[in-house]
This record gives structure tokens, sequence and C-alpha cells, in this order.
């Protein structure tokens, strides 16, 4: 079949086309064993990300945390519906600036379309989002233009349960918890078959419990936050 037959579906993110000469830009994991499982040696720098994990917070963080500290951006990073509060003292130890980091609390009713926005908004590099309501394949697609157009990238934490799920997201992985760390498995990426897992060593714990001043945001805070 013709590559221009195709193409629309190529440009609308429906589907991958491997073997070619395509340079697609990334950004270091932090991770080097990680990086060498990754098609690109990193995650694609303005797309969505899919992690599912049962384990919620620690780790989904430290894979979007050791992210941020390899980039040289000024935009913001916004955190969206976290279970648990950021430690903003291990920000700053790492030379993120807490001031560019926003926490944002969205309803389950305008979570799809307020994460569209903030991916969609050319002030914002990275956003982690912390599903609600399982989302639709079309709100997945949605969300991965909206990244291109924004140059955003954005890790969408998932249940496991979602694996199944037919899904636009160039990146697909999966993280297990161990005793001594995680293990993440890449079971979707552009240009390759899945490969082998990566385990990823415990660090010292640098997360604190909810508080309430911490986790200021609203809605009218998030919608301020898209301009």
């Amino acid at each position: 079949m013709s590559i221009n037959i195709l193409r629309p579906l190529f440009d609308a993110g429906k589907l991958w086309q491997g073997n070619t000469e395509t340079t697609v830009e990334v950004t270091d994991t932090g991770f080097p064993e990680l990086n060498g499982k990754l098609s690109g040696r990193g995650w694609p720098a303005h797309m969505l990300i899919e992690i599912l994990t049962s384990d919620i917070f620690s780790a989904p963080m430290r894979c979007a945390f050791s992210t941020w500290k390899t980039q040289q951006d000024a935009r913001w990073i916004a955190l969206v519906n976290p279970p648990l509060a950021l430690c903003t003292e291990r920000l700053m130890q790492e030379g993120i600036n807490p001031k560019q980091v926003d926490v944002l609390n969205i309803p389950t009713n305008q979570f799809a379309w307020s994460l569209e926005q903030l991916a969609n908004a050319v002030s914002t590099r990275s956003i982690i989002a912390w599903e609600s309501k399982t989302l639709t394949s079309t709100q997945l697609r949605r969300l991965q233009l909206a990244c291109q157009r924004g140059q955003t990238q954005l890790f969408l934490v998932r249940n496991p349960r979602n694996q199944r799920q037919a899904s636009p997201a160039p990146v697909r992985i999966a993280i297990d918890s161990l005793p001594t760390g995680f293990e993440i498995r890449i079971f979707k990426q552009p240009g390759t078959n899945a490969k082998s897992p990566v385990v990823i060593p415990l660090e010292l714990h640098w997360l604190k419990t909810p508080s309430p001043v911490q986790r200021k945001t609203s809605t009218l805070r998030a919608q301020s936050s898209l301009h």
C-alpha cells in the first residue's frame, strides 16, 4: 500500500511508521540502563507516555523526577491529581525550582478536557497525571495530539488493568515494585519490539505524607494555569 494513502493516519498519531529516517526528540530518563532499552535512547519529548502500575506514586514520581532533573527548560511542570504530596525540599536539592512545579486537583468530569488544555499549552514542558477514570481511546488520542502541538511530555499513570486497552500512546510501560526497587517493562514503543525488563534500585525515600497546604489547587487554579 502506498505510504501516501496512510499518511493521514501517521499524522494523526494512529499508526507508527518503522524503519524511517525521522528523528524523534527525546529526553534523558536519568537511568542509563533504561535509556538503552528505549528505541530513541530516552523518553519521547513531546508525546504521551503511559505508566501502568499498582505503585501509584513512588515509582511513577521517580521516573518523572529523574527525567526533570536532566532537563534545562524554564517552562512549567504540572502534577495533576497526585495521591500524595511532593517534598519541595527534595526538588531544591536536585536543582528543580519548586516555583516551576504546579499541583492541580481537577474533578473527574473535567479531567480529560483539562489535561488536554495543559498538554496543548506551550507554557507546559512536562506533566504527570493520575487517571481518575479510565479514558477512552479517543480521549487518549486527543492527549497525544495535544502533546505534539504544545511540545509537552505527558506521563499518564494508569491502572494495570488498562494494559489490554488499545491506546495511541507511543510508549507504554508497566512498573512492578520489588523489595530492592522496581522493575520497568516496556511493552510498546515506536519501531521495535518489547525489550527485556529493567530494574531500577531503590533510593532514599524523598516523599512525605499529604499536606492540605501543598494540595492547594482547584478547578479555577487549573484553568488559570493554562494561560
